[in-house]
């Protein structure tokens, strides 16, 4: 999926159905279940959040989703 550029995610975030806490806890969590993969741990601390945020915003983070990462790494 394509980046957000900051202003288009400034609008998502505030016209999101999930509210700006939920999503930044979701955030939070897709940082916490993706902190081993090196796609995340190449990133500066900026690029990090605009992707986890983008992720969230986007679709691509789902608690779903989220759940299924954490599930792995308890296996592992």
């Amino acid at each position: 999926m394509a980046q957000l550029t900051d202003t288009q995610l400034r609008e998502a975030v505030s016209s999101s159905s999930l509210g700006r806490y939920e999503i930044v806890k979701m955030a939070l969590n897709w940082i916490l279940v993706n902190k081993y993969n090196e796609e995340f741990k190449k990133l500066p601390q900026t690029e990090l959040i605009n992707k986890t945020l983008n992720d969230v915003i986007t679709g691509v983070a789902t608690l779903e989703k989220i759940e299924e990462l954490r599930k792995k790494i308890k296996e592992n």
